[in-house]
């Protein structure tokens, strides 16, 4: 097996749990209109084809390399890969106490720093940014509800 098809066929083992973690949601009557399943469903769905693309392109080509994952000559990117999972996982654990601008304004400050080395000023204006333009294009723009801590509570709208 080659690295694509080793990685594709991983996208749809992992694609296919959170598809059905996903499908466990409970409808909410009240609220969004959507409903908190749409989004995770979508999500699902498109790493389960970006994986399926994966295994079908590896077959399609003539080309196959045994599976090397150069774990020790690129140690380094297993380490950014392990600390922005573990990012994630907190990010997840503070966004409902925290809110939505706090939370996000770390997670991507930490994240950027990490990532983007040398441009402090850069990931600075990306960590407040983003979270900034998000918030309102789905939380005022959309009326959609995000998780309004710290900060949220504080705001006139």
């Amino acid at each position: 097996m080659s690295k694509n098809f080793t990685s594709g066929l991983i996208a749809l083992i992992l694609g296919g749990i959170y598809l059905a973690t996903a499908m466990r949601l409970p409808d909410v009557k009240a609220g969004d209109a959507i409903g908190p399943r749409l989004f995770p469903v979508i999500v699902a769905c498109a790493v389960m084809l970006a994986g399926a693309a994966l295994c079908i392109g590896d077959k399609l080509t003539s080309k196959k390399e045994p599976v090397n994952w150069n774990f020790v000559q690129d140690a380094g990117v297993w380490i950014k890969i392990a600390a922005t999972m573990v990012l994630g996982v907190v990010y997840g654990m503070v966004l409902d106490s925290w809110g939505y601008l706090l939370a996000t304004s770390l997670f991507m400050l930490c994240a950027t720093l990490m990532i983007n080395r040398g441009r402090f000023v850069q990931n600075v204006l990306i960590s407040l940014l983003f979270p900034a333009v998000t918030y309102g294009a789905f939380a005022i723009a959309l009326q959609l509800s995000l998780p309004r801590g710290i900060i949220e509570n504080m705001l006139p709208f």
